[in-house]
């Protein structure tokens, strides 16, 4: 974002809000109307944040969500193969705490039956 868009207090967000706002009113958002709702903004910026808005619509229109948390498809793709990387991690790490935990009961398991036949001879 270059400093134009930062020093006029618009964000993207509000953008979005305020055209929501006029969508849902029945009204087509312009730059004009949406500066009339978010109270700042030059034309400009306003309309940049538009075309992002109109880009996004298509979208929602297209695939909507009925959960309005539900993250993009880009962020469940992200988040999944994270998930993977993850669980194969934690499965390697536990295979490799199995196999430690293993050889000292096998360790201990024979120093018992070592024990059990001194014991065993001595009597």
């Amino acid at each position: 974002m270059n400093s134009r868009h930062e020093h006029s207090g618009v964000t993207q967000a509000a953008v979005a809000e305020a055209a929501d706002t006029l969508l849902v009113a029945g009204e087509r958002p312009s730059p004009d109307r949406v500066r009339a709702l978010i109270g700042t903004g030059s034309h400009e910026v306003i309309a940049g944040f538009l075309d992002v808005w109109w880009e996004g619509l298509g979208r929602r229109i297209i695939a909507p969500s009925s959960d309005p948390w539900t993250p993009p498809p880009e962020i469940q793709q992200i988040a999944a193969a994270l998930w993977i990387r993850a669980t194969a991690h934690a499965r390697a790490m536990l295979a490799t705490f199995h196999e430690e935990e293993r050889e000292r009961l096998l360790g201990a398991i024979a120093r018992l039956e070592a024990r059990l036949r001194d014991a065993s001879a001595g009597n």
